[in-house]
């Protein structure tokens, strides 16, 4: 878990790891030098609990550095992504782990989440396809995965894996799919497995704009790189993405969001859906 100034939601989302019915890991957590009390928190959970390894940068070096500095001193067949603003539900890990036990082609496991507002009101879901297919297909168009719901098979990949690009600060998980595809499925539980914090410094919501054409790059790179084949819909839905992030201004693409993950409006909810894969990608993280 990379933290960076996340001191007013740390306690719920440390203790909803604590907490989990899967009581064998280790907790890596990894400061980003944060100039809040965020350290001086996560200092007295390592007191409370042996399964807390706490380490922090001498200088901010933004996620992807500090997630592979987690991920380097891990020891574990299995490696589960958190963000420190997010809060896990309590059979998370448990129910992630049997299923990559049971499906040893699956080599990530993602799940479905709630929306919550900063003080843990539910405001909304955010609804993921569950199968390796729809989620391979689907990449083009949306991302299929929220990052902080992933469980990764480490032990299903090569030792020299290399999973985040030094310097991607957001979108950074839009490579890592594309890697992780080379190696065996990627999937969703059906199960709501996290709540997700929405609220004014979240880094993919700053500068959307930014994010969006990061997640373009990475989608070339898919292709490029990975050997990824999209859909002809998919290239389609991306180029017309691209044409609405340049067009529109980024507070009515937020407003987009918010109206397409609102809880209510069932009426309404084809229009939403139609509405939901036009609109941009970082959207849909």
């Amino acid at each position: 878990m990379p933290v960076y100034n996340a001191g007013d939601y740390l306690v719920d989302c440390v203790n909803s790891l604590l907490g989990q019915s899967y009581k064998y890991f280790e907790l890596i957590i990894v400061d980003d030098n944060s100039k809040d009390d965020s350290f001086e928190i996560l200092k007295s959970f390592e007191k409370r609990d042996r399964r807390i390894k706490l380490f922090r940068n001498s200088k901010n070096l933004g996620v992807s550095e500090t997630v592979k500095k987690a991920i380097s001193k891990s020891s574990g067949d299995y490696l589960a992504r958190m963000d420190a603003d997010d809060i896990s539900l309590p059979d998370r890990i448990e129910k992630q782990i049997e299923y990559l036990e049971k499906h040893p082609k699956t080599v990530a496991l993602g799940g479905q989440c709630l929306l919550i507002d900063s003080n843990n009101n539910v405001i909304g879901k955010k609804t993921f396809p569950t199968s390796f297919e729809q989620i391979y297909k689907y990449i083009f168009r949306f991302i299929p995965l929220q990052q902080p719901t992933l469980v990764i098979a480490k032990k299903r990949l090569p030792d020299n894996f290399v999973f985040y690009v030094d310097g991607m600060n957001t979108a950074e998980e839009v490579e890592l799919i594309f890697k992780l595809f080379q190696y065996g499925k990627v999937e969703n539980l059906k199960d709501a497995v996290l709540l997700y914090r929405i609220h004014p410094n979240n880094t993919s919501l700053k500068n959307v704009k930014k994010t969006f054409f990061l997640t373009l790059l990475a989608r070339l790179d898919g292709i490029l790189k990975y050997h990824y084949k999209p859909t002809l819909g998919g290239v389609l839905y991306t180029i017309a993405q691209t044409l609405i992030v340049l067009i529109l201004p980024q507070k009515l693409i937020i407003g987009l969001y918010k109206f397409t993950r609102a809880t209510s409006g069932n009426k309404s909810s084809m229009f939403k859906y139609q509405l939901l894969s036009f609109t941009p990608s970082i959207l849909q993280k």
